[in-house]
């Protein structure tokens, strides 16, 4: 199980993972956040999530807390130390100091990613304009989901759906630095494509052959890393 995640643009561990690492039950750690919930929160907000777990006896559902880096500092404080405890603060110590990277490139990679989506809706209104064509609010989102769909498996919209984003929000916070590559990478080709005068289905197959090439395995292999 990964030891620490980015959600959200932040770097948080969550309680089945601290439970597994200091050796003991989900129910002992989930009830220890719960009991210091106003002490955690004081750096920060606590999130909560209902995640399946495979069993012995199938598949089980959990309630998972969330907590950042300090909220971690501080939860383990609440423990009684031994030597499977501080051999696990030294690990989560490292690899938050590790994943600091990985969400550095994150935020660069999401930035770059929105700047770029305005040169591909300009050059949309730009072919459309010089073609004396109309121009409507689902011809950028078309754009946007044949993306996504590549990059993501599923348009935006369904993406909220699955993940319960609230539509002010913005999708790319929640995706994983390997799917903001891939998007702005996509993006960026697609731009070059439209302004080429290339149709939707021309686009879309070359599109489909770059993500193949280039983006399908490395997805493959952050999927597995994020679920070991």
């Amino acid at each position: 199980m990964q030891l620490v995640e980015i959600k959200k643009l932040d770097l948080v561990t969550n309680t089945v993972a601290i439970a597994d690492g200091v050796g003991r039950d989900h129910d002992t750690i989930i009830k220890l956040v719960d009991r210091n919930k106003s002490d955690l929160e004081e750096f920060g907000g606590v999130g909560f999530e209902i995640r399946t777990f495979d069993t012995n006896g199938g598949k089980q559902k959990q309630r998972v807390a969330l907590i950042n880096e300090l909220q971690t500092t501080l939860l383990i404080t609440y423990m009684r130390n031994n030597d499977v405890v501080r051999a696990f603060k030294k690990r989560l110590v490292s690899e938050f100091f590790r994943m600091r990277g990985a969400l550095a490139s994150k935020k660069l990679d999401r930035n770059t990613s929105r700047l770029e989506y305005k040169p591909m809706t300009d050059a949309i209104k730009h072919e459309r304009e010089a073609a004396g064509k109309s121009i409507a609010p689902h011809h950028f989102s078309n754009e946007a989901d044949l993306i996504n769909r590549l990059a993501i498996g599923m348009t935006s919209a369904k993406f909220r759906v699955h993940h319960e984003i609230d539509k002010k929000e913005s999708i790319r916070d929640y995706l994983t630095p390997m799917q903001i590559h891939c998007v702005t990478e996509l993006q960026r080709a697609n731009t070059v494509f439209i302004s080429m005068g290339w149709d939707f289905d021309q686009r879309k197959e070359v599109l489909k052959g770059m993500f193949d090439r280039n983006h399908r395995q490395p997805l493959i292999e952050e999927q597995h890393r994020l679920a070991a």
